[in-house]
């Protein structure tokens, strides 16, 4: 038969439901339970259990393929944790190997803490020396400004300086306040990982104490 006669014959074919694709097709029925239990065949199989394995088989009832159901709520929450738990799982592996590569040994973690923490020491006393001066500073502005304010009322001169003074003094407050916390978290994270450098050098001996 000449090709392009081809459509003009599987049309004919249809209609006379003898065509071999559209009998193929026919000879599909999807059939799958819903989350009742009940059964249900044909085209509609697969709206009714959307949520549920659908078979395909053919008229005699053998099984063609099957079209698994799709995943769950919980399926899809342990598949996020699954996935999580890898990344997290990774992140520390190259945690891990940076903790290894910058350190030769568990003295050079703390010698590394201290010195930082011996910085930031020299700048907390810096800032206190600062704040000292300043509070002394205030301690004159304010007595000024009750001397004018005896004499009617302080100059606009004396009031900003006030403002500035105080201003300063919250500054520094706030900055120690602040290299006080990193150092806190300093020490946590030096611990975290002396803590890590061990387990990973000597893991006999960590199991031990567990």
């Amino acid at each position: 038969m000449s090709l392009k006669y081809l459509p003009l014959y599987c049309a004919l074919a249809l209609a006379a439901a003898v065509c071999p694709a559209q009998e193929k097709d026919h000879s599909r029925i999807k059939k799958c339970q819903d989350a009742t239990g009940r059964w249900h065949y044909g085209d509609t199989a697969a709206d009714a259990c959307a949520a549920s394995k659908i078979t395909v088989i053919n008229e005699q009832g053998i099984t063609k393929k099957e079209i698994a159901a799709p995943p769950s709520e919980s399926d899809l929450r342990a598949r996020e944790a699954e996935l999580s738990k890898r990344a997290q799982a990774e992140e520390q592996a190259k945690q891990d190997e940076l903790l290894l590569a910058t350190y030769s040994h568990e003295a050079d973690i703390i010698y590394v803490r201290d010195r930082k923490l011996a910085q930031l020491d020299a700048t907390i006393r810096a800032s206190q020396d600062t704040l000292a001066s300043l509070r002394a500073a205030l301690v004159r502005t304010e007595a000024q400004a009750a001397e004018e304010q005896k004499a009617g009322k302080p100059s606009e001169q004396t009031a900003k300086a006030l403002e500035q003074t105080r201003a300063q003094i919250a500054k520094h407050e706030a900055a120690i306040e602040a290299k006080k916390q990193e150092q806190q978290v300093m020490r946590t994270r030096a611990e975290a990982d002396l803590a890590r450098y061990r387990q990973l050098k000597n893991p006999a001996r960590t199991d031990q104490k567990k």
